[in-house]
């Protein structure tokens, strides 16, 4: 998915979404991995984990969507060095990284999810 299209599909949650994860988790590097354990019996059970992006190892995806401290890991592994910050109200929350625009989302982890984004679009039109 082009990272223009994850920030419009971010925009429009109404709330966290595992398939927006996903799909951030791709973007990030992440790779997903099918096991297949014969565990106790001979059916064969099969398990998706995540590889991490920097070396390899089984992972749990990150909740970006649902979690500040999950989008915070975001921010920083797009655009590390970052500074920024988050509001909310009853309305929804804001996002702000280094001199970018303001995001607005219906949550605060979505409005810093789209900030990122944001700026990894920036530093990479490519990345389209």
């Amino acid at each position: 998915m082009a990272i223009s299209d994850l920030i419009l599909q971010l925009q429009h949650a109404k709330e966290p979404s595992k398939e927006l994860d996903i799909s951030i988790g791709i973007v990030m590097g992440y790779k997903r991995h099918v096991k297949t354990d014969t565990g106790n019996g001979s059916e064969q059970e099969r398990k998706v984990v995540w590889l991490y992006p920097d070396n390899g190892d089984e992972s749990n995806l990150p909740a970006f969507t649902a979690k500040i401290d999950d989008a915070y890991l975001l921010a920083q592994s797009l655009a590390p060095g970052c500074v920024g910050g988050v509001s909310w109200d009853s309305q929804g929350g804001t996002a702000k990284i280094d001199d970018g625009p303001y995001f607005t989302a219906n949550t605060p982890a979505l409005a810093l999810c789209i900030a990122a984004l944001s700026v990894k679009l920036q530093k990479d039109p490519e990345a389209k």
